[in-house]
């Protein structure tokens, strides 16, 4: 039983996850304030990838009704009968521990949590969960997996963000909300509409929604490419310049594999996900990189 409500954490999202936090402290001038990087980092981890990520998904859970294939749980055990008190306990300890690492980052994982209920609860007076109203999940996602990632991390441990830090949360949030129509098309059928699955990919339509979310990629690419150049200190070694660069190149090909998927959307949907988050993933390690350099 323990075991169930665990694997409804998707512990196999961790790892993924976290590069969203990762991209907030690599740009953290205080590493290490608190007295230990290695500690921050172990704290980020637990506070936004297992409690606040893993808690959400837990949440989610709960309240779902499909039995099917989840992202990061492909084959979901029963679900435990009080799955959804589970995660928000979780998620409510994560605000408490992330309140000892600086009061930007326990609002952001209290905002997390206010996120997770409007996307996941079916709340007295409001006829659609979150999660059921096309855009508004969209949104939702993004602003948990970039806004709040992005700033938590940035300000893991010690300070609050800058004019700088908040502009480029917004770049990453609009390329996660390019990202979010592939973590949709492999759960849908061909025939869904959005009286069936209702959500932003079902709105628009399969092949739409991946256009629309390459240039949301292309749209959030440019804003971070010029935020780096005009307000954040620029590299004097070539490391980070190449690192940047390689960064560009594997987001643009991350574009040009959404714009493929989008003339066949039903084709090989699970491959073309895996092949799709991958490579935006290591696009972001590549900039994490860059980044870890400069500062």
């Amino acid at each position: 039983m323990i075991k169930n409500y665990i694997l409804h954490l998707r512990p196999k999202s961790f790892v993924p996850s976290f590069t969203f936090a990762l991209t907030g402290y690599a740009l953290n001038p205080y590493k290490g304030g608190t007295g230990s990087v290695g500690i921050e980092l172990l704290g980020l981890f637990i506070v936004y990838s297992v409690m606040l990520f893993g808690g959400t998904c837990a949440l989610n859970t709960h309240f779902d009704k499909d039995d099917g294939p989840l992202n990061f749980l492909e084959n979901p055990p029963a679900k435990p009968k009080y799955l959804g008190h589970f995660g928000m306990v979780v998620m409510l300890l994560g605000c408490g521990i992330s309140y000892f690492f600086g009061m930007w980052p326990f609002l952001m994982a209290c905002f997390s949590v206010i996120l997770s209920i409007f996307y996941s609860v079916k709340l007295p007076g409001i006829r659609w969960r979150g999660k059921e109203i096309g855009i508004v999940d969209n949104f939702i996602n993004a602003l948990g997996c970039g806004f709040v990632g992005v700033v938590m991390g940035a300000t893991f441990g010690h300070g609050s963000p800058d004019s700088a830090i908040l502009a480029l949360a917004i770049s990453f949030t609009i390329t996660v909300a390019g990202s979010y129509p592939a973590t949709q098309i492999f759960q849908l059928k061909a025939s869904d509409t959005y009286e069936v699955g209702r959500n932003f990919t079902t709105l628009l339509g399969p092949s739409r929604a991946l256009k629309v979310g390459a240039t949301l990629l292309v749209i959030g690419l440019l804003i971070a490419d010029l935020v780096q150049i005009m307000l954040f200190p620029q590299p004097s070694g070539g490391g980070p310049l190449l690192l940047f660069f390689a960064f560009n190149l594997f987001f643009l090909l991350g574009v040009g594999q959404m714009i493929k998927w989008s003339k066949t959307p039903f084709d090989n949907t699970k491959k073309r996900y895996g092949t799709l988050i991958k490579t935006l993933l290591g696009a972001r390690l590549l900039w994490i990189a860059a980044e870890w350099i400069i500062n």
